[in-house]
């Protein structure tokens, strides 16, 4: 079906948007805080347990530290706590339904479906849906007995609600007084703590509205996105050796509703991906840190990825695809094949995102085009 118009891809305006730097928005006080958290998380749960527990709580508040400096938030502490609860919530239906693959495919597609939906709930509500898939496609992808799959929900929730504490602990006023001393960095520190407080009534009301009555452009995007991760997942049920999940995590946060946006994100995060698997992932095959050097390693890259989250999404997509490759290192994956797999799967679900965005909405009958 022909698109419209306004649905064209446009070179320049891709090419435009992949290259916007928000440089007044980067966030270097509020990202130390919380990567110190996760080196604390995961430092505390490695020793006390063993590298997966440390993983799976780290995982935790990686993802809270993540939310809590995402920009639009009215009350970021408590979509932090929801986003971990929903994350543990979404692994554990991820884990009994896995051995299952039919009814694992069913509820991938439910979800996505709900993930869509929300982007029309505002920033919190879209932040929730994300933070679902996440849960269900990496926590969840490995079916576990019910008591350990339990116990793996609660290790998350535990990170986060560190991560989240931590964060509290940790944003001292002495810091804010040596920082005032800046007045260069002052604006841009204080930027990301400065959120508008609505009512909870009023941002449940919200999310229901987006929920009950979504427009038609969000239901197509929906649509269109439950559809496009399904298939992201019986490829990646092909990859399995490859950690192909990463093709599906790909897909959820590249596609969105409009050709731009899912464009420019494709390509920002294939580039951002493959430089920090190359950079950092030859850091890691070369260096092999361990032990205390390695959660150094892990905490510097998180507050960089932190750092310039809401400046640039390819410069994020570096320092995660680097995090990751350290991350695994904590459970002793070779760093060089996890690596490689990264870079490869993010190039599939690039593809898949953008290939999804040629199925176009169905136009209104009696509407044609402009000649």
């Amino acid at each position: 079906m022909a698109e419209s118009a306004e649905e064209r891809p446009r070179g320049h305006e891709v090419l435009a948007a992949a290259g916007t730097v928000h440089g007044r928005q980067w966030a270097p006080w509020g990202a130390l805080r919380y990567a110190v958290g996760v080196g604390v998380v995961l430092a505390v749960a490695t020793t006390l347990a063993d590298p997966r527990v440390g993983v799976a709580a780290a995982s935790g508040a990686v993802n809270a530290g993540s939310v809590g400096l995402t920009s639009g938030l009215d009350r970021p502490r408590a979509v932090m706590a929801t986003s971990v609860v929903v994350l543990a919530g979404a692994a554990f239906l991820g884990s009994v339904t896995a051995p299952t693959p039919v009814l694992a495919l069913v509820t991938l597609a439910g979800l996505g479906a709900l993930a869509g939906l929300l982007t029309a709930g505002g920033a919190a509500a879209g932040v929730v849906g994300v933070q679902a898939m996440v849960g269900f496609v990496t926590l969840g992808h490995f079916p576990l007995p019910p008591v350990r799959t339990v116990l793996l929900c609660l290790v998350v929730v535990a990170g986060g609600a560190a991560e989240i504490l931590l964060g509290l602990v940790l944003r001292v006023d002495v810091a804010h007084r040596a920082l005032r001393l800046l007045p260069p960095l002052r604006s841009r520190v204080a930027a990301p703590l400065d959120h508008r407080r609505r009512p909870a009534a009023r941002l449940v009301r919200d999310t229901t509205r987006a929920l009950v009555h979504p427009d038609a452009r969000t239901r197509w995007h929906a649509l269109r996105l439950s559809s496009c991760l399904v298939v992201a997942q019986l490829v990646a049920l092909q990859l399995s050796g490859l950690r192909g999940y990463w093709v599906t995590l790909t897909v959820l946060n590249v596609l969105k509703a409009d050709w731009v946006t899912t464009a420019s994100r494709g390509l920002e995060r294939w580039l951002g991906t493959v430089l920090g698997v190359l950079t950092i992932g030859l850091f890691a095959a070369i260096v092999r840190p361990s032990g205390v050097l390695l959660l150094v390693a892990v905490t510097v890259v998180v507050w960089a990825a932190f750092t310039v989250e809401p400046v640039h999404y390819g410069l994020y997509c570096l320092f995660i695809a680097g995090y990751v490759v350290l991350f695994l290192q904590v459970v002793q994956a070779a760093p060089a094949d996890s690596a490689v797999y990264r870079a490869l799967d993010t190039t599939i679900g690039a593809v898949l995102a953008l290939t999804a965005l040629t199925f176009v909405p169905p136009r209104p009958a009696g509407l044609r085009h402009p000649h």
